[in-house]
């Protein structure tokens, strides 16, 4: 068996499957995850990324509310109709949350002034 995964055809870049391969698969679209989703996902992201640094671990939740606010407000504020490059979807989040990781990696006490 063979599993693939593709954004679709509208993306900017992408181009559309032709139909004689099409009618050899099952296709099955699955959109983006919601805000309840999106909470739970990168809560435990972020709760697992914070266990690094004891001090900081009491802001994994107010972390999550915060990107997955930040992530909404962008989506619905920049869209593809404006600038066609303007495609967001989950993996923004979790480059962030690899970039916070990494920032935090060396570090083996900071407190909350230590992130202004």
């Amino acid at each position: 068996q063979f599993v693939g995964a593709c954004n679709p055809p509208t993306d900017p870049g992408r181009k559309p499957l032709s139909q004689r391969f099409l009618r050899h698969v099952p296709v099955v679209y699955v959109d983006y995850p919601g805000r309840a989703s999106l909470t739970q996902i990168y809560g435990t992201f972020n709760r697992a990324m914070l266990r690094m640094v004891p001090t900081l671990r009491q802001f994994a939740q107010p972390l999550t509310d915060a990107m997955v606010e930040f992530y909404m407000r962008s989506q619905e504020r920049f869209t593809v109709d404006m600038q066609p490059h303007y495609v967001y979807s989950p993996r923004e989040m979790t480059r962030w949350v690899r970039g916070v990781a990494e920032s935090l990696r060396p570090l083996d006490t900071l407190g909350l002034d230590g992130l202004a």
